[in-house]
C-alpha cells in the first residue's frame, strides 16, 4: 500500500504505471472497475481532483465525496483498500490505493484489467491444456501451479476431470476448445497412447502449429522429478534415428494389436475397451509422422531453461507479448 509520499512524488514525476487521475467526478460504477483492474493486477492507485491529459497533469479542486463503499459494493469479493486525503500545493486530493487481490475480482460479474495504453478493459481468460504422462506428473503439477496463479489463464488437465476414466474421450475431445496446448515431450510422452491421441485430437485444429507449445526434456530436468520418479526421460527429437524409432514403435504397436484381436476371436462386447484402444492407436499413427516433423522445426526450450522466471517464456506467448 503506498504512503502519503509515494502519491505527492508520483503527481511530482507524472508517474502514470498503476495509477490513474480523476477530474471531475468519479461514479461508482467507473470507481467498481477501476478497483476490479488494480485488484486484478499489481495493485495500483486511485487519485482524484487531477485532470490529466497525457502529457501533464492538471491540479483542479475535488468537490464530490468519494463513494469508496458504494463502489465496493458492486465487486463480487471484498478487497483490500484505503482511501485517504494528500494535500499538494495548497489543495487537498482525495486517493483511494489499491492492494492486489488473491480472489479474481469482478464488476457486474466481469473481472477487469488495465491494457497497455492504461484503459480498464475486460480481462480475456485464456485457456491452456496441459498435456503430458503421468510418469512426468512432478513437472506438470509445477507448470500447473505457476500457471494457474495467473487471474487471466485457465489450466485444463485430466486428473482435474471428474471420474477421469469414464469422461477422457469427451474430455480429449474439448482440447481443440482450448486456446493453447502446453506438451511436456519426453520418451514416455511420446509412445503414450493417450498422450498421442491428446496430439491426434489437438492437430485436427486448423491452427494446432500456433497454439503448441512444447517444453522438451532432457537428462538435465531429472532435478524436478521426485527421488523415486526420475527415469529415463530424455526424448532426443532432434536425432533422426530417434523419430524414426518412435514411428518404428507404433507401427509395431499397431500390428501387435491387430494379431491379439484376430487370435482372441471373441464376440464385440469382450472386447470393446481393447476394440477402443485400437481405434485411437490408427488415428495417432497418421499424426505420428507429422507431429515428429512439427517438433523437429521448432525449438523448444528444456525444462530446466522455461522454468527460470516462473514460467514467464509460456506466460508471455499465451498473452500474446
Amino acid at each position: 500500500m503506498r504512503t502519503k509520499d509515494d502519491i505527492i512524488q508520483a503527481i511530482k514525476e507524472k508517474d502514470r504505471k498503476d495509477k490513474v487521475y480523476v477530474h471531475p467526478v468519479l461514479s461508482p460504477e467507473t470507481a467498481a472497475k477501476y478497483l476490479s483492474a488494480f485488484a486484478n493486477g499489481n495493485g495500483g492507485d486511485i487519485i482524484l481532483g487531477i485532470s490529466d491529459d497525457g502529457i501533464n497533469l492538471h491540479i483542479k479542486k475535488y468537490k464530490f465525496p468519494v463513494q469508496l463503499e458504494k463502489a465496493k459494493d458492486l465487486l463480487n469479493v471484498d478487497i483490500d483498500c484505503i482511501v485517504d486525503e494528500v494535500n499538494y500545493n495548497g489543495e487537498l486530493l482525495p486517493y483511494i490505493s489499491i492492494s492486489k487481490s488473491k480472489e479474481l475480482v469482478k464488476f457486474q460479474e466481469i473481472p477487469y484489467l488495465f491494457n497497455e495504453n492504461g484503459d480498464v478493459v475486460e480481462m480475456e481468460k485464456h485457456r491452456v491444456f496441459l498435456s503430458y504422462c503421468h510418469a512426468d506428473k512432478d513437472l506438470a503439477d509445477l507448470v500447473e501451479e505457476s500457471l494457474d496463479k495467473q487471474n487471466d489463464i485457465s489450466v485444463s488437465r485430466d486428473i482435474n476431470v471428474n471420474d477421469y476414466r469414464d469422461d477422457l474421450d469427451k474430455f480429449m475431445k474439448t482440447i481443440r476448445q482450448h486456446d493453447f496446448i502446453v506438451s511436456i515431450v519426453t520418451k514416455e510422452y511420446l509412445t503414450s497412447l493417450n498422450c498421442m491421441y491428446e496430439i491426434t485430437e489437438s492437430m485436427k485444429d486448423s491452427n494446432f502449429s500456433e497454439k503448441l507449445l512444447f517444453i522438451v526434456v532432457n537428462k538435465e530436468d531429472a532435478q524436478f522429478y521426485k527421488g523415486h520418479n526420475v527415469y529415463d526421460m530424455e526424448a532426443g527429437i532432434y536425432e533422426s534415428d530417434k523419430r524414426f524409432d518412435y514411428i518404428i514403435y507404433w507401427n509395431n504397436k499397431n500390428k501387435q494389436m491387430e494379431e491379439k484381436l484376430k487370435d482372441a476371436d471373441l464376440p464385440y462386447e469382450y472386447i470393446t475397451e481393447y476394440t477402443m484402444d485400437k481405434r485411437k492407436l490408427v488415428s495417432i499413427i497418421t499424426s505420428t509422422s507429422e507431429f515428429m516433423s512439427l517438433l523437429k522445426d521448432k525449438i523448444g526450450s528444456t525444462f530446466n531453461q522455461i522454468q527460470k522466471n516462473d514460467f514467464k517464456i509460456l506466460k508471455d506467448v499465451i498473452r500474446g507479448k
